[in-house]
């Protein structure tokens, strides 16, 4: 109940009543209909207000939600591993260069000493005026290759057939470096290697017996 003032005398009279109790004159009282307009005006008003200091959170939110994708983006991105190294050697004399790709095995071979410590088998594609050779090296270590008939090599390219390679030993006679005998083989090697990721290589070694050389070969380019 709000007690008001009479418009009349004012005296109190309450919203109640329908006349003042000290002149008689009749209380105008608010209409259904205008409650209902005023209430609709102050609910509009209420929620213009509440929209206006909840707004300006939201575009802070939305970068927010754009800056966490972002940077999750940019996270999880993997970092592409080079599996083969590029070289270029030129000879000033000659007016001639070399070049060379070459990728080193994922596993080391655990030799007996002086050769201890793990070995890592090195292929290498090199290319230069007196042709293409497929070599491997092993860091430490010594094939076992005759320097009269060469010696065998298996491969093995993804999951395909085992092809066994014929190899020879230096011109200098190094028993830790091998070249592939055939320049036919040579070339279908080398195209295995275009559309190959994984290769094994099972060369034999003094003392040693066979050991298996996995490699990540994806992403070879001939030099």
């Amino acid at each position: 109940m709000t007690i008001k003032p009479c418009k009349e005398c004012g005296a109190p009279v309450s919203d109640k009543a329908d006349a003042c109790p000290m002149c008689g004159a009749k209380v105008k009282k608010m209409g259904i209909f205008l409650k209902i307009i005023l209430w609709f005006f102050g609910i509009m008003i209420f929620f213009a207000v509440v929209g206006k200091i909840a707004g300006p959170s939201k575009p802070e939110k939305v970068a927010s939600s754009q800056e966490t994708t972002q940077d999750a983006s940019v996270t999880s991105e993997p970092t592409k591993k080079e599996n083969w190294i590029n070289h270029v050697s030129k000879d000033e004399m000659r007016g001639t260069e070399t070049r060379a790709t070459r990728t080193i095995s994922t596993n080391e071979a655990d030799f007996e000493f002086p050769y201890n410590g793990g070995s890592n088998l090195v292929l290498t594609v090199r290319k230069g005026n007196g042709g293409t050779d497929l070599i491997l090296n092993i860091t430490k270590g010594q094939f076992i290759c005759s320097s009269f008939d060469g010696c065998k090599v298996n491969f093995k390219f993804d999951s395909g057939k085992i092809q066994t390679v014929t190899m020879v030993g230096s011109d200098t006679h190094d028993t830790d470096i091998l070249f592939v005998e055939s320049e036919k083989t040579t070339k279908m090697l080398i195209q295995k290697l275009k559309a190959s990721k994984k290769l094994i290589i099972e060369p034999s070694f003094f003392q040693e017996g066979t050991k298996q050389f996995t490699f990540d070969v994806e992403g070879f380019q001939e030099p």
